[in-house]
C-alpha cells in the first residue's frame, strides 16, 4: 500500500525536507535537479528517483477494468481514465511502475497559519516493487519520527498537548513538527492540517476571534 507522511514545517524546514530528497537520489520529472525556490503555495509535484527505476505514463487511451473488477489497481485505472477525460493532453503517471514520490508543500494561509505539508510513496506493494524505494521511505520515516509529534488520534484522542492551536480534519494518522515550526507552536502559534474543511478552518478562526486570539477581518 502507498505511504504517507505529514509534516507541519515553515519555509526554512521545507528547504531541509527537500533538501533530504534530493539527498536521497530524487529529481523533478525529466532529470531537473530537485531544488526549492523558496515559495511555500502549497503546490503538489511528483519527484523521480532514477537511479531506482523509470518514470512510466499511462496510455494515450487506457483499457478499463472488467465489470465486477473491485482492485486497488482497477481503482487506479478508474481515476486515471477520468483524470484523463479532464485533461487529455497531460500525460499521466502510472505510479504503481514508477519509481517516484509526491511532494505537498506547505501554505502559509491568510498570511496568518502554517498549513502541513506532505510526502507519499504511491507505488501499490513498494517493498514488492521497488525495494529499493521503499528504504528510501523508511529512511525518511525514522528522519521524521525523530522530530516532535504535535498530534496523534490513532488510538482515540489527541493527548500531545497542541489540540488547541492545531485546526486538524480529523484523519487517522501523526503529524510531526519539524524544527523551526515545532518551535513556532511551543510559542503558541496555531497551524492548520491541509485536509482541514473550509468549513472547519472558518469554524476554527472563529473559536479563536471568539477567546480573543485573533483579531477578525
Amino acid at each position: 500500500m502507498s505511504k504517507t507522511h505529514t509534516w507541519f514545517g515553515t519555509k526554512n524546514d521545507t528547504e531541509l525536507i527537500v533538501n533530504w530528497l534530493k539527498n536521497a537520489g530524487a529529481t523533478r520529472i525529466g532529470g531537473d535537479k530537485l531544488e526549492f525556490d523558496g515559495i511555500t503555495d502549497g503546490r503538489e509535484f511528483p519527484v523521480h528517483f532514477p537511479a531506482i527505476g523509470p518514470v512510466k505514463f499511462w496510455p494515450s487511451k487506457i483499457k478499463l477494468p472488467e465489470i465486477g473488477d473491485n482492485s486497488p489497481r482497477a481503482m487506479r485505472v478508474i481515476m486515471a481514465s477520468l483524470k484523463q477525460q479532464e485533461t487529455p493532453h497531460q500525460p499521466l503517471i502510472d505510479v504503481d511502475s514508477s519509481a517516484v514520490a509526491g511532494i505537498k508543500l506547505p501554505d502559509f494561509r491568510d498570511r496568518r497559519y502554517w498549513v502541513t505539508g506532505e510526502i507519499w510513496f504511491p507505488t501499490a506493494r513498494l517493498q514488492n516493487v521497488f525495494p529499493e524505494l521503499n528504504r528510501i521511505c523508511q529512511r525518511l520515516e525514522r528522519f521524521l519520527g525523530k522530530q516532535a509529534t504535535v498530534f496523534d488520534n490513532r488510538k482515540g484522542d489527541d493527548r500531545t498537548g497542541f489540540k488547541n492551536q492545531l485546526c486538524m480534519s480529523g484523519v487517522l494518522r501523526t503529524v510531526v513538527a519539524l524544527p523551526e515550526a515545532f518551535k513556532l507552536i511551543q510559542s503558541g502559534a496555531v497551524m492548520v492540517d491541509h485536509l482541514t474543511s473550509p468549513g472547519m478552518y472558518r469554524d476554527f478562526r472563529y473559536g479563536l476571534q471568539h477567546a480573543g486570539h485573533e483579531i477578525s477581518e
